[in-house]
C-alpha cells in the first residue's frame, strides 16, 4: 500500500460535501467522521421522489413546424416563446434522487452520562477533538475514526459497505473494557412514516416517494445493549458491530405504468426484506464470536468485503515521480491547499480518489449507474434533482471505465438507456412524428424522456440518446465484446431511426450541392448567442454539437453493423433492411463539416453569432476534439489548430469555473498533445473546483468532474484509436506520453493496466520525460497490429513537431504478451 492509497484527515468535517464516501454500487454512506456525535448519512440507489409519470406535452407535434418556421425565419424569441408552452412537459420535471435519511450515533463516557441538554446529545470534548484522525482507505474501501478521551482510552470506529453482504458495517472499539456507551437513532426529518424497535432493532419507513424501509441493529461484547424506544442503546460495552440495510421498491428494468406501480407498492416487500438480513448476520455475528469477543466476526466480514472489493482497485494503477511508500504524513487537505504543479502525490490521490468512486457507485449489487452525485446525495430535493444529466455529464462519468479497466460498470448505463427506450418511442411519435427513440438533456430512474425543466438553453436539445449510444461501441473497441454490442446494438440504431426522420434541409449545401441536413430546433448546450437580428436567444437551425454527435452516432451504427453482420438484429430480433442503412450513410453525406470564425476559432453554431457568455462553462462545439473523432492533430490539423484557439478563447473570458468543465477542457489539451497546458488545468482544478475531501465541485458537488480528471490524467499517459477492424484481425494506434508536461516531477513513473483499444493491456515505465519500456497484452480472440508511437514531455514532443513520433509496430496473437524496450 502506499500514500497514494490514504486520504488523511486531521480536523472534522465540517459539513455533508466534505464527509467520506462508501458504497457498495446499490448502498451509499456519506460519514461524518466526527469524534463522539457521528452521522451515517445513508442513500438506496432505488429511492427517488415518485413513481412513473406521463409528461409529454400533448399540443407538441400540432407545433413543431410553426416552431421550426420560426427558426428559420429567424425569429428565435418567437419559437422559444411557443416552444416553452408546446414543447415543456407537463409536469416540467422529473423524479429526483434522494436522502434515505441518516443514522445518527452519539458516543459518550460513562461519566457523562445524563442529557445536560437542550440538545439530546453530547458535547465533544477537547480531548477528543486533539486526538482526532480519520482515514478514508482507497486500497481497502474503509474509513476509520480513532480519538482519545481525558482518560488516555483509545476509541477506534471503523466503517465499510459490504458488497457481498449488501449491508452497511461499523465496528467499534474501545482500549479499555466498559468505556463504550452509545445512543443511534433513524432520521429523516418530516418525510417518514414510522420510526419504531421490533426485537432489538429500529426500523424507519417511508413512503414519501418510492416506498422504502432502513434497518439497524448492533451485537456488543460487555455491557448491555438494545433497543429503548426508537432508539438502539450501548451501556459499559467493550465494543460494538453496527449494521444497516435499506430495500426499496424495486422497479423493474422495463417501462412500467403508473396504475401497475401503484398495485405493486401495495405489496410492501420491503420490511421483511429487510429484517431477514438484519436477523442472518445477527445470527452469523453471535454464532462466531459465541458471546466473546466480536474481532472474529468483524474479521470475517471485513476479509470477505476486501476479497470481492480489492480486485477491482488493484486492476490497474498509475504511480508519477517518486512512488511514496512511507506512511501518509500529511493530511490531504494541506496537500490540496498546497497543490501546484509537483503535487503528484496529490495527482495520484486524486486518481485513486476517482477510480474508488466509481467501483463503490458503479459496480453491483447496484443495477444503476452513478448520478450527477454518484451513489451519495443528503438532500430530499438536491441540486439538478441528483439524477442524469445526459448533455455531457453522465457521460462524462463513463469517459474513464473503459480505460481503468472498469468496462463492467459502463453496462448500467446501456441499462438505463435501454429502460429509457419505452418511453423515448413513445416521445418520439407523440411529440415530433418520429420512428425511432428520443431522450432530452435528463433521465431519471423511470427513464423519463420527455423534456425536464423548462430551462431554453438546455431543456428542447434532443440528443441524449444519440451520444450516450456512441458509448456502446466505444465499449466494443475497448472490450470487442461482440455479445455486449450485439445486446444492445438497436439503441444505436433507433437512435439513427429518430434522426432520420427529424431532421430538416437547411439553405446550407453539401459537395453534392444537397441541402445539408440540420436539428430543427436545438440548442447547443447550454448556451445563447446574440442573432443579425440583435436578439438574445438559444434556439437554433443545428449546431456544431448536434453534427459531430450524429457523425459519432451514425459511423457508431455503420460500423457495428458491419462488425455484427446478420446479427445486428431490431430489439425483437428481426434484421434491419439494406436500405436503412443506406439512409443512415445519406445522412451521414448531409452533415455539416466543422468551419471556422473570422478570428480562426471553431463555429458553435451553423453560422457565426457573437456568444452572450464567451467564457460559457460547456465547450460543446469541441465535441469532435474529444470524445468525438473527428478533429485529430494527424487528420486535420487546421481543426486542431482552430481548437486550440477556441479554448484559449474560452479561458480568456473565465471558462473552466466549474470541476466539470475544467475536466473537459484537461481532456482537450491531452488530445490537442499541450502537456503543459493540461496540467495547468489540473492544478487549476485542485486549487479552485476540489473539496478537502477531493470530491469535484462544480459547485456545488457533482461527481463527474472526478471521473472527467481521472480520464485526461490517463489520456496525458496513454491515448488509442482503431485504425481498422478485419473478421480475423484489428490494427491500432498506440501513444505513450502523448501529453506529458515538462514538469521535473513528472518525468518519471509507470503504469499497470491501463486499457487501450482492441483489447489491449499496457503496462509502461517511463524515465526522463520518455517512454523506456513498453509490455503489452492481448486479450482480443484475433490478432492485433499495434503501431507504437512514443512521446514524451512538451520539450520532447517539439523536436517531433509537437507529436508523438512513430516507433515500431507488433502484432500480438490472442493471449500473447509481448515486452518492447523503446
Amino acid at each position: 500500500m502506499t500514500s497514494s492509497d490514504i486520504l488523511l484527515f486531521k480536523k472534522v468535517p465540517s459539513e455533508w460535501e466534505h464527509y467520506l464516501p462508501l458504497g457498495n454500487g446499490r448502498l451509499g454512506v456519506m460519514l461524518a467522521a466526527a469524534p463522539c456525535s457521528e452521522r451515517l448519512q445513508l442513500n438506496e440507489e432505488g429511492i427517488w421522489s415518485g413513481g412513473p409519470v406521463d409528461r409529454y406535452n400533448p399540443d407538441a407535434k400540432k407545433y413543431l413546424g410553426e416552431i421550426r418556421q420560426f427558426v428559420k425565419d429567424g425569429k428565435i424569441q418567437d419559437a422559444q416563446e411557443l416552444a416553452f408552452e408546446a414543447l415543456s412537459g407537463t409536469p416540467f420535471g422529473e423524479r429526483v434522487y434522494q436522502t434515505a435519511g441518516d443514522f445518527s450515533i452519539d458516543f459518550f463516557d460513562s461519566a457523562d452520562y445524563g442529557i445536560k441538554g437542550p440538545l439530546p446529545s453530547h458535547e465533544t470534548p477537547e480531548e477528543c477533538t486533539a486526538s482526532y484522525e480519520s482515514t478514508l482507505n482507497l486500497r481497502d474501501a474503509c474509513a476509520t475514526v480513532s480519538y482519545r478521551n481525558r482518560n488516555g482510552v483509545e476509541f477506534t470506529r471503523r466503517v465499510w459497505v459490504s458488497a457481498p453482504d449488501d449491508m452497511i458495517f461499523m465496528y467499534v472499539k474501545a482500549s479499555s473494557k466498559g468505556a463504550l456507551n452509545f445512543r443511534g437513532l433513524l432520521d429523516r426529518g418530516v418525510w417518514v412514516d414510522s420510526v419504531k424497535p421490533d426485537d432489538g432493532f429500529i426500523y424507519l419507513e417511508s413512503s414519501c416517494g418510492i416506498p422504502f424501509c432502513i434497518g439497524a441493529g448492533a451485537v456488543t461484547s460487555g455491557g448491555k445493549s438494545g433497543t429503548v424506544g426508537s432508539c438502539l442503546c450501548g451501556k459499559d460495552c467493550d465494543e460494538a458491530l453496527f449494521f444497516i440495510d435499506i430495500q426499496s421498491y424495486r422497479w423493474n428494468l422495463r417501462k412500467i405504468s403508473r396504475k401497475q406501480y401503484e398495485r405493486q407498492i401495495q405489496r410492501n416487500e420491503w420490511k421483511p426484506a429487510v429484517r431477514k438480513k438484519l436477523e442472518n448476520i445477527r445470527n452469523f455475528i453471535t454464532k462466531t464470536c459465541g458471546g466473546g469477543s466480536l474481532e472474529a466476526a468483524f474479521s470475517i466480514l471485513y476479509e470477505r468485503h476486501l476479497s470481492e472489493y480489492r480486485p477491482w482497485y488493484e486492476r490497474m494503477s498509475v504511480s508519477i515521480g517518486a512512488e511514496e511508500r512511507q506512511p501518509v504524513a500529511e493530511p490531504t487537505p494541506e496537500l490540496l491547499r498546497k497543490a501546484s504543479k509537483d503535487s503528484t502525490l496529490l495527482v495520484m490521490q486524486y486518481c485513486n480518489f476517482s477510480r474508488y468512486l466509481l467501483i463503490a457507485s458503479g459496480r453491483k449489487p447496484g443495477v444503476l449507474p452513478a448520478t450527477l452525485q454518484g451513489i451519495w446525495n443528503g438532500s430530499m430535493d438536491p441540486p439538478w434533482g441528483c439524477k442524469y444529466t445526459v448533455n455531457i455529464n453522465l457521460q462524462m462519468n463513463y469517459w474513464c471505465a473503459c480505460m481503468c479497466g472498469l468496462q463492467d460498470t459502463e453496462t448500467a448505463v446501456f441499462n438505463l438507456l435501454e429502460r429509457a427506450y419505452g418511453n423515448g418511442c413513445h416521445a418520439a411519435g407523440y411529440l415530433y412524428g418520429c420512428s425511432g427513440y428520443v431522450v432530452h438533456h435528463n433521465i431519471d430512474v423511470w427513464g423519463d424522456a420527455a423534456p425536464q425543466d423548462s430551462w431554453l438553453p438546455g431543456t428542447y436539445w434532443v440528443l441524449g440518446a444519440a451520444w450516450i449510444a456512441t458509448h456502446i461501441y466505444e465499449h466494443y473497441e475497448y472490450t470487442q465484446d461482440k455479445e455486449t454490442l450485439q445486446r444492445y446494438y438497436y439503441l444505436i440504431h433507433e437512435a439513427c431511426r429518430f434522426f432520420v426522420d427529424f431532421l430538416q434541409p437547411s439553405e446550407q449545401t453539401a459537395a453534392d450541392g444537397k441541402p445539408y441536413l440540420v436539428v430543427n430546433p436545438s440548442v447547443s448546450p447550454e448556451n445563447s448567442y446574440i442573432s443579425r437580428a440583435g436578439q438574445t436567444g438559444a434556439f437554433c437551425e443545428g449546431c456544431e454539437m448536434d453534427n459531430m454527435i450524429l457523425e459519432h452516432l451514425f459511423v457508431s451504427c455503420l460500423k457495428s453493423a458491419e462488425i455484427l453482420g446478420d446479427k445486428a438484429l431490431s430489439r425483437n430480433g428481426k434484421k434491419y433492411s439494406a436500405a436503412e442503412f443506406e439512409r443512415f450513410r445519406y445522412v451521414l453525406r448531409h452533415l455539416k463539416k466543422p468551419s471556422l470564425n473570422s478570428d480562426g476559432s471553431l463555429m458553435e453554431w451553423n453560422e457565426e453569432f457573437a456568444e452572450t457568455e464567451p467564457g460559457h462553462r460547456h465547450v460543446s462545439h469541441l465535441y469532435g476534439l474529444f470524445p468525438g473523432h473527428t478533429i485529430s492533430v494527424e487528420s486535420t490539423p487546421e481543426l486542431a489548430a482552430a481548437a486550440a484557439r477556441t479554448l484559449e478563447k474560452r479561458l480568456k473570458n473565465g471558462g473552466g469555473h466549474t470541476g466539470w468543465s475544467q475536466a473537459w477542457i484537461i481532456n482537450f489539451r491531452a488530445s490537442l498533445y499541450e502537456g503543459n497546458k493540461a496540467l495547468e488545468g489540473i492544478e487549476r482544478l485542485l486549487t479552485h473546483s476540489t473539496l478537502p475531501n477531493l470530491l469535484d465541485t462544480h459547485p456545488p458537488f457533482q461527481i463527474d468532474g472526478n471521473f472527467g480528471t481521472l480520464s485526461g490524467v490517463l489520456r496525458m499517459l496513454v491515448q488509442s484509436e482503431m485504425v481498422c477492424e478485419k473478421s480475423d484481425s484489428a490494427e491500432i494506434n498506440l501513444r505513450l506520453l502523448p501529453a506529458l508536461p515538462d514538469e521535473k516531477a513528472w518525468n518519471s513513473g509507470h503504469l499497470k493496466g491501463i486499457a487501450a483499444r482492441g483489447c489491449i493491456s499496457v503496462d509502461m515505465t517511463w524515465d526522463k520525460g520518455a517512454p523506456a519500456e513498453v509490455r503489452l497484452s492481448c486479450g482480443n480472440e484475433k490478432p492485433v497490429r499495434v503501431n507504437l508511437f512514443c512521446g514524451g514531455s512538451d520539450r520532447i514532443r517539439r523536436a517531433d513537431g509537437g507529436r508523438s513520433a512513430f516507433h515500431s509496430s507488433v502484432t500480438l496473437s490472442p493471449g500473447e504478451t509481448k515486452t518492447i524496450v523503446l
